[in-house]
């Protein structure tokens, strides 16, 4: 012990002690602290959508359970916070789970208004931001490095949904449109219309309405009046239900065809009576019944767990997560700049087929499907709604993309 001086003495004092706390476990609690990757599935647990907000947590916890919560030899840590379907608390929510949790991924909301106002967040603050879509980002928020979306773009929903339906209705030219007031509504209008062109359609009206619209009849007689040969409805959850059912009740259905341009499937149709499902023709981005490995091994384990088949929603969840998951393996890093670029030009057979991020735009380029519902006789099952009738992936011609350079970090 003469040997060591006051510095050694002081060292050997400083081990010890770490030797100590230790053996109370903090240091092992720290170092798996900054080991995990923190996700961040930003839900509607209340609000407009608050309907559809513990089925998207389902549907991102399953992707990540599929993995052991563990990417890379890293643990996962998956959080949630409330997007109440309103851009300010998402907004705070996101940077409070950000600057507090140490959230570096951030999957979320539902509504695409209010995501854009997230994607603006996930730039200031240099995380990852992956939501599901349905708008082309007229204000451009969303075109930076940071922000992809998974949804078919409003174009590809557009196209595959006009050009099927007047593929087996090539009369019903006179066309009123119901439409949900922001920015996922004028997009698909926007397409709707384009599209419409080239096959001669007349738009005899378009009625737009607020998000959270519980009384229609002022939409409905005004559609009525106008004798169109279709009404289509570019509206969303509750939305679209309670406007089906009016539309319904005033006797427009089903003499006239019904579209759901862009609808979540199994949550909106089962909604529906079988009745007000006579001529009801539905656009979505997922449907159960959907041909590919991995939709098959998704279906029949939601199915399993929860007792009935999985909509868009907690399908939306899941395959975004996946695609996620498969950026940090292309990556081979945790590092959000990292995943970025290796989201960027990726191409894998996922969830809905073949799909690949357009590195220019961050757009994910996958198929988009078209349903014709089936008669209460024709039903095999209480939940077999639908036939897919058709799946499009033309993408947004370049001239439309109003993404024109994504930036850099």
């Amino acid at each position: 012990m003469s040997d060591l001086n006051r510095r050694d003495v002081l060292k050997l004092g400083a081990v010890g002690a770490a030797g100590a706390v230790a053996g109370l476990g903090f240091p092992a609690v720290i170092r798996a602290q900054a080991k995990e990757v923190v996700m961040l599935g930003i839900w509607p647990f209340t609000g407009a959508f608050s309907d559809v907000g513990p089925i998207l947590d389902r549907g991102m916890k399953m992707a990540l359970e599929e993995r052991g919560m563990k990417i890379l030899g890293r643990p996962i840590k998956y959080i949630t916070r409330d997007s109440a379907t309103q851009a300010g608390a998402s907004t705070r929510r996101v940077e409070e789970a950000v600057d507090g949790e140490g959230a570096k991924f951030v999957i979320g909301p539902w509504s695409s208004g209010v995501a854009l106002a997230v994607s603006e967040v996930a730039k200031r603050k240099k995380v990852l931001h992956y939501f599901s879509g349905g708008t082309e980002d007229i204000s451009g928020a969303r075109c930076h490095r940071y922000s992809f979306q998974w949804a078919a773009s409003p174009y590809t929903a557009a196209k595959t949904v006009v050009d099927t339906f007047m593929k087996a209705n090539p009369r019903a030219k006179r066309w009123h449109l119901l439409v949900a007031d922001y920015a996922f509504g004028w997009s698909v209008e926007k397409y709707i219309k384009e599209v419409g062109k080239t096959h001669g359609l007349e738009f005899v009206g378009a009625d737009r309405h607020p998000l959270g619209e519980r009384e229609f009849s002022n939409y409905v007689t005004k559609a009525a009046g106008n004798k169109p040969d279709v009404v289509a409805m570019i509206n969303f959850g509750l939305d679209a239900v309670t406007a089906a059912r009016e539309i319904f009740n005033f006797g427009l259905t089903p003499k006239l065809p019904l579209i759901m341009s862009w609808s979540s499937g199994v949550e909106e149709l089962v909604q529906l009576a079988p009745e007000i499902r006579e001529n009801l023709w539905v656009g979505s981005n997922f449907y159960y019944t959907t041909d590919t490995p991995v939709a098959k091994e998704f279906v029949k384990s939601y199915q399993a767990k929860f007792g009935g088949p999985p909509g868009y929603a907690p399908a939306a969840a899941y395959g975004m997560t996946r695609m996620l998951l498969h950026g940090f393996d292309r990556a081979k890093s945790v590092e959000v700049q990292d995943v970025v670029k290796g989201l960027e030009g990726i191409e894998v057979n996922d969830l809905v087929g073949r799909m690949r991020v357009d590195a220019q735009t961050h757009q994910t380029l996958r198929p988009f499907f078209f349903m014709r519902s089936k008669p209460k006789s024709a039903m095999k099952n209480p939940m077999d709604f639908a036939d897919i009738i058709a799946t499009g992936d033309t993408p947004l011609p370049a001239q439309y993309a109003a993404c024109k350079d994504i930036g850099s970090f």
